[in-house]
């Protein structure tokens, strides 16, 4: 799910905004889809490792080339999360267990969803302290991951002091506390982000509280709250411009995307207290739930298209 669906998304989404400086920038993502591919056909093979570690370096290549052409701090950010993400696949190419390299991963979606907000804060004109504290809790949640395959206790409650911070000041300092009050298109994707905001919260009490985890309630909980609860709904919130700008397919908002994003926080929730009480049976439905919830918004996005496709031949016939 992260080097495959989401790195091949943010792969693409980097190259469209490269291709006029440099034509071969989609390379990339074909590369990296290829991996995704061969890990489902092959998945105890090492090629998909490999091909992972070079399409990661290929996506540190293109923030480099992003940086040369407009150095920028959201560059940095999201720069310096591709190079986890590239790490965390030289790390488990060389034989560490999924568990040590999984915050490298995490890390790379996080610091590119941070950068993106950070670039679109620009319009509020952000204060130097503002900045400042931002790059504090990014620096401290950057040293965790770092520790994270080497010292998992130390790193992973670092890294929660790390989230803490990064959470408090997009809450407070995000755009979408003012797009919170608006209508339509911009509310639902405020809404989506300060959902997630929390969520990114209550993982970073997780990390600092339990420490080290690698496997059971604690470690589930921790990575749906940040894979599910905050990446997720970031992606899937922004569907209504990403879509259209990477495949010029017409898609509008729609209340009722309203549904599946109230279905996946619910039962996230409900699936995450199911994990502490150790009640595995509603475990498994919170968890067979949240896919649903997925699905739902992938079949309202799909008939939404559908159904504006089918209008703009007739506009145009009129």
């Amino acid at each position: 799910m992260i080097s495959g669906f989401h790195g091949t998304l943010i792969f693409m989404e980097r190259a469209v905004a490269l291709e006029s400086h440099w034509r071969w920038s989609m390379v990339v993502p074909v590369v990296n889809a290829l991996g995704a591919l061969l890990l489902v056909v092959a998945p105890a093979s090492a090629w998909p490792k490999v091909i992972f570690v070079l399409s990661s370096a290929g996506l540190v290549g293109l923030f480099v080339w992003m940086w040369r052409l407009h150095p920028a701090r959201e560059v940095a950010i999201m720069g310096v999360g591709a190079a986890a993400w590239c790490a965390g696949h030289v790390l488990l190419l060389a034989g560490l267990p999924v568990y040590a390299v999984v915050h490298c991963w995490t890390a790379f979606l996080l610091l590119t969803i941070i950068g993106e907000r950070l670039e679109l804060s620009r319009v509020r004109r952000l204060t130097s302290r503002s900045v400042q504290a931002l790059t504090l809790g990014i620096v401290v949640y950057g040293l965790g991951v770092a520790l994270t395959p080497a010292a998992l206790d130390l790193g992973t409650r670092i890294m929660g002091v790390g989230l803490l911070g990064m959470a408090a000041w997009l809450l407070t300092s995000d755009i979408a506390r003012r797009t919170i009050r608006s209508h339509g298109l911009p509310r639902y994707i405020a809404a989506c982000l300060l959902l997630g905001y929390g969520w990114m919260a209550f993982g970073g009490v997780v990390a600092l509280v339990h420490g080290a985890s690698v496997a059971g309630a604690v470690y589930a909980t921790l990575l749906h709250a940040l894979l599910l609860g905050f990446v997720f709904w970031m992606i899937f919130g922004h569907a209504p411009i990403i879509l259209p700008a990477l495949t010029g397919l017409p898609l509008t908002y729609h209340p009722v995307f309203y549904l599946s994003l109230a279905m996946l926080h619910l039962l996230l929730a409900y699936r995450t207290y199911s994990a502490f009480i150790s009640d595995y049976a509603a475990q498994r439905i919170g968890g067979l739930f949240n896919a649903t919830s997925i699905l739902v918004f992938l079949v309202l996005i799909s008939l939404t298209v559908s159904l504006n496709l089918v209008r703009i031949p007739r506009k145009k016939a009129a």
